[in-house]
């Protein structure tokens, strides 16, 4: 009677150590799972943090266009599109004829 008593004993540890680690291997895949989510949302919250300090930008400057283009003419060197001054470099006194018989 006591050798089957040993024997049913001995198969439950076995059973529960074999379970026990199957438990810490899924606890450990979680865990690891969770891991890579957790560093997937930190990415996604620094991404929206520059994202809202563009807007915060963007925001600013519409708030004031003065200043903006105050910054762009004295830091930057920029014009208005209309004040373009456009110079010809190179090129001959005398245009070319676009049409007629060649000389």
């Amino acid at each position: 009677m006591s050798t089957i008593r040993f024997v049913v004993l001995y198969g439950m540890v076995i059973l529960s150590a074999g379970s026990a680690f199957v438990v810490h291997l899924a606890l450990r895949n979680q865990n690891v799972a969770l891991g890579y989510e957790a560093e997937r949302a930190r990415a996604e919250s620094a991404r929206l943090r520059s994202q809202i300090n563009q807007y915060r930008l963007e925001l600013g400057a519409q708030r004031a266009p003065g200043l903006l283009m105050a910054v762009g003419r004295a830091e930057r060197g920029m014009v208005e599109p209309d004040q373009v001054t456009t110079l010809i470099v190179g090129g001959s006194l005398r245009p070319g004829r676009a049409s007629g018989r060649p000389r």
